[in-house]
């Protein structure tokens, strides 16, 4: 693929990508033209990772009462996680 069909298939005019190019290269990214690439924010202050160390058994009862609710094992961490900070 050269650069005109790569200006087209992304909807730069003529000349414009390499201008978008060096502009994003000097931390000039067009207005309008930014794509955030990976999952949506969680919140909008940084986030963590936690681990933490369950018996086989309680992990396969907490992965199927998560389905059940039509969440993830992290969604389901979470909200819980989340409701008990509040409760404190």
């Amino acid at each position: 693929m050269d650069a005109k069909q790569l200006e087209k298939m992304m909807g730069f005019a003529p000349g414009e990508l390499e201008k978008a190019a060096k502009a994003y290269e000097k931390d000039e990214w067009p207005k309008g033209r930014t794509i955030k690439l990976g999952r949506p924010s969680i919140s909008d202050e940084p986030s963590v990772v936690i681990t933490a160390r369950v018996g086989e058994s309680i992990l396969e009862a907490f992965d199927e009462k998560a389905k059940r609710h039509g969440q993830t094992r992290t969604e389901r961490l979470r909200e819980l996680i989340t409701l008990d900070a509040l409760i404190a």
